[in-house]
């Protein structure tokens, strides 16, 4: 007769050959091996940017949706001309180096401002010389002196991907609201 220790003893012992497999192999198979990792492929990537501008432009649409003139110009942006005089000069026709001043106001759509004229005064933007990206040549180059606007720029057009830490997220789109005109020397 055993006593209740050897008996939970031999059931421990039982219990533990049970947990790590029987002595014959038992037909012990190995675990598969993880499928191999791989890098995106082209297409993907394609894809995945295409997937991300169809929502940014969506999101940009329903932005402007409100803006009785919007249009959108073959590279995204989307505007309204709020003032254009059909008869002053064309910025495209004025001589590169022309400095114009932009009254303006840059934010993101949170309403969170970039930089505007009353905080920082007249940007000083010189034809074909100024670092902001090119959205904002476009814009410019498609007005007159004079003339009013407002847009979305997409982040394609702005300050891409990586954005312009801190004050401007990764891909973000850039609201732009700006009057332009010739430079004036203050008096």
């Amino acid at each position: 007769m055993m006593t209740t220790r050897a008996s939970i003893g031999l059931a421990g012992l039982l219990g533990l050959i049970g947990l790590t497999g029987c002595w014959s192999g038992c037909g012990e198979r190995p675990l598969p091996d993880p499928p191999p990792k791989t890098a995106p492929t082209q297409a993907d990537l394609i894809a995945f940017h295409k997937q991300r501008m169809a929502e940014l432009d969506s999101l940009m649409t329903i932005t402007s949706q409100g803006w009785p003139g919007a249009e959108k110009t073959g590279t995204g942006i989307h505007l309204e001309w709020l003032e254009h005089d059909p008869h002053a000069p064309s910025v495209a026709d004025l001589p590169k180096g022309t400095v114009l001043e932009l009254h303006h106001e840059f934010s993101l759509l949170d309403d969170k401002v970039i930089t505007s004229w009353q905080q920082h005064g007249p940007l000083a933007f010189e034809l074909e010389a100024t670092d902001l990206p090119a959205g904002f040549h476009e814009i410019i180059g498609a007005a007159a002196l004079g003339d009013s606007v407002r847009a979305l720029i997409p982040p394609s057009r702005a300050w891409g991907m990586s954005g312009l830490p801190p004050d401007i997220p990764q891909e973000a789109v850039i609201r732009v609201a700006m009057r332009i005109d010739r430079y004036q020397r203050p008096a």
